[in-house]
């Protein structure tokens, strides 16, 4: 039954992108940040080097492949807060279960309040400051001298996302493969669009303590349709990734080198590490180190090219992660901390029973 009505779902969706097919569509690099901005503490604080990561409910996130090897610690909510509290995101993960395959689900929101709108604010009337005078620069869209702005005109309003990423993985001659469908709820201002994408991913272990993962975001372009019949479209992003565990067993540390390589077909940026031909890519990096499975500290560099640290600590059912994500140099934009829960399923609901 399920099934059925998932079928269903699937061909309402196809019928409502194949009925804006004549609208009109352009090709942009924003507008899922919901998805590419998100993660726990944890893995943020490697730098979101996690194309091989594997154990908690926010892994799939990254690479599809690992949603059939989530750990005991497998609800996960983590709050973040950016640019001095003006953007404010959250996410859950967590497994479904009593399936014949492995599910695993993500619920994200990221909100941003009290943006200006400064559109109508400009007293147009050019250098004579009289309306309908047609002197020098009147209504030329330019703050001109004897022109001011009218502070009563300026407006606020709010940008939401929510998005809900599904994913299931299976194994095939010792490779991890899995999928993950996602979808997007956007509204800015008065104006909303909801959107729809997939992404594909592996795993494989090619050497002892070795990981090598490849995740394709939005193999088959993503798109999201406006409530104007607008339609933007998003173009792949090709991630692969390297890691690698070393283990001491003398002083009881693990510790664990990983690296990932974004290429996006969207097309070359100023910020890329690299370039191939007309496609910019970065490189991200990470290092965890954990002692006694207990105690962890993390450093990495992200996609921005920042810093990264953090914190964790894991007791039997539950654990805590930190994460200090510096500014991008130069930028202005402020620090980012990230706190992050994770608890074990069976202990919430043997709690809950025991109430």
């Amino acid at each position: 039954m399920i099934f059925k009505l998932f079928a269903k779902k699937r061909l309402f969706l196809l019928l409502f992108f194949l009925s804006y097919s004549k609208s009109e569509s352009y090709w942009v690099r924003y507008g899922w940040q919901v998805f590419n901005s998100a993660g726990d503490a944890r893995i943020l604080s490697l730098g979101g080097a996690a194309v091989t990561d594997y154990g908690t409910a926010i892994s799939p996130l990254f690479n599809p492949a690992a949603s059939n090897r989530v750990g005991l610690h497998n609800i996960n909510y983590t709050h973040q807060s950016r640019l001095a509290g003006m953007i404010n995101s959250d996410l859950i993960g967590l497994p479904i279960k009593n399936f014949s395959k492995p599910f695993n689900l993500i619920i994200l929101h990221e909100g941003i309040d009290q943006i200006p709108d400064t559109r109508d604010i400009l007293l147009d009337f050019g250098i004579d400051g009289i309306p309908g005078t047609g002197d020098v620069g009147e209504g030329n869209g330019v703050l001109d001298d004897g022109e001011r702005l009218d502070e009563s005109k300026l407006t606020y309003f709010s940008q939401r996302q929510l998005g809900i990423h599904v994913s299931s993985s299976f194994e095939i001659n010792s490779v991890e493969a899995g999928f993950a469908i996602k979808t997007l709820y956007h509204s800015l201002d008065k104006y909303s669009a909801t959107g729809i994408g997939l992404d594909i991913g592996f795993i494989v272990f090619p050497w002892e303590n070795g990981r090598f993962g490849l995740t394709i975001r939005d193999v088959t372009t993503s798109w999201q349709v406006w409530d104007n019949g607008t339609v933007e479209r998003f173009k792949p992003t090709i991630i692969t990734g390297l890691a690698q565990t070393i283990v001491f067993p003398k002083s009881n540390i693990k510790l664990t080198a990983m690296s990932n390589m974004l290429l996006d077909a969207g097309g070359k940026m100023i910020d890329d590490n690299f370039r191939l031909g007309n496609y910019g890519g970065k490189l991200i990096f990470g290092l965890n180190a954990i002692y006694n499975n207990q105690l962890a500290l993390r450093i990495g560099r992200n996609s921005i090219g920042s810093f990264t640290t953090g914190l964790g600590i894991s007791w039997e059912n539950l654990s805590l992660d930190y994460a200090f994500l510096n500014e991008p140099s130069g930028s202005g934009l402020g620090s980012t901390h990230l706190i992050s829960v994770s608890v074990s399923a069976d202990w919430v609901k043997n709690y809950i029973e025991q109430l």
